[in-house]
């Protein structure tokens, strides 16, 4: 039988005893998971299920998903778990764009359609063990940096008392989430992630997988700690908080949700018009880093067949709906501030370049797509910028 997540007497005790530098130990429902499902959901489309997802990147800037994951643990809708994490100091802008999320969860209540659940994911800029996020007031004014809403979202579609899913989520096309990274070398200052289940019965029911493993020592897990803070959202305005926990230690009980991030390189960030059109359909990522004297290379991720790309770069930005009849935006300042003579050809959606040894403090690019010879009537399609800092 799966029970509460944590008994009434608990939780006034650890309110009581939230400002102690112990966590409090949760009596949550562990249990074994065999096998999972992949599915890739996309903010606006939802998810399907697939063999191999996408979520975009190209590097892996968090990953608290190196152990051999045995358990779950159940939650009520109004539960909050928050899980932290650090991301390295590097570069100059002192921030990671977060543009992907894996996580997991397994679930207990019964789903033939499999829309059963709704999930919401928050980030937050800083989590401070023992005593909660930063800034936040009430349940009404929580000071999350981004939300995501995932609607209609598979139970137990197996109908056998549990199905467990792998969730690759892809943040490209806007959704984007800027974090701050350290600051200082080794400060290790947390960012917070949580998700939040939510089910019609409130039936507890479903909930993450655990970390097995964690620790700096192995890998891109930089940050996280043996715990989690716990917000209750069914208390009153301003009380939610109700302190720190764990699952009380063991190779297999880590409280450490199993979550990776996913971003692009070191000081690169990808920006949007303020007014997306029709033909603002092309997704254009950097391959690495963009650093003076260093090889640089760019990819559509999205490359239409029949169509040809171009890249173009400017040390200025635009947002001017002057292209595809106003439904595709230059975002580069092209004409009055070109740091290229013309475009560059990306043959087969890709172009690679080696950088001169001096290079100005921002570039931006974006690329075109355009069918037949290369101008501007030609062009059928316009991709997000990027913005390189050195």
């Amino acid at each position: 039988m799966f029970r509460s997540i944590v008994a009434s007497a608990a939780v006034v005790a650890l309110a009581a005893s939230a400002s102690a530098q112990t966590p409090q130990q949760i009596a949550g429902n562990l249990e074994k998971v065999t096998n999972s499902t992949t599915i890739q959901y996309t903010m606006g489309e939802g998810y399907q299920v697939v063999n191999t997802a996408q979520r975009s990147g190209p590097e892996t800037i968090f990953n608290n998903r190196d152990g051999s994951i045995y358990y779950y643990t159940t939650r009520a809708n109004t539960d909050e778990f928050v899980d932290e994490g650090s991301f390295r100091l590097a570069g100059v802008n002192g921030t990671e764009q977060v543009n992907g999320m894996v996580f997991d969860y397994c679930s207990t209540v019964p789903d033939s359609v499999g829309d059963a659940i709704d999930i919401e994911i928050r980030m937050y800029d800083e989590v401070v063990g023992f005593t909660g996020i930063t800034g936040w007031v009430d349940a009404n004014n929580r000071n999350e940096k981004c939300g995501y809403l995932l609607a209609g979202m598979p139970g137990d579609t197996n109908l056998a008392g549990l199905s467990c899913w792998i969730v690759t989520l892809n943040l490209n096309a806007g959704f984007e989430c800027t974090l701050p990274q350290e600051q200082t070398v080794g400060g290790m200052d947390n960012f917070g992630h949580s998700t939040v289940f939510m089910d019609a019965q409130n039936s507890m029911g479903t909930g993450p997988l655990l970390d097995s493993l964690f620790g700096t020592q192995l890998g891109n897990d930089y940050g996280v700690q043996d715990y989690f803070e716990y917000y209750d959202m069914s208390q009153a305005l301003g009380a939610e908080y109700l302190g720190t926990y764990w699952y009380g230690g063991g190779a297999k009980a880590q409280a450490n949700f199993l979550t990776s991030l996913d971003g692009n390189p070191t000081d690169t960030e990808a920006y949007y018009s303020a007014n997306m059109g029709s033909a603002d359909t092309v997704d254009l990522q950097a391959d690495v880093e963009v650093r003076a004297g260093q090889a640089a290379g760019w990819t559509i991720t999205n490359v239409n067949a029949g169509s040809n790309y171009a890249l173009i770069a400017s040390t200025g930005t635009a947002d001017i709906p002057a292209l595809v009849g106003g439904n595709a935006h230059l975002l580069v300042n092209w004409m009055g501030a070109p740091l290229l003579p013309a475009p560059f050809v990306m043959a087969g959606g890709t172009y690679a370049q080696n950088l001169p040894p001096a290079l100005p403090p921002s570039i931006h690019v974006q690329a075109a797509e355009y069918q037949g010879a290369l101008s501007v009537g030609n062009i059928v399609g316009m991709s997000n910028g990027l913005t390189h800092s050195n």
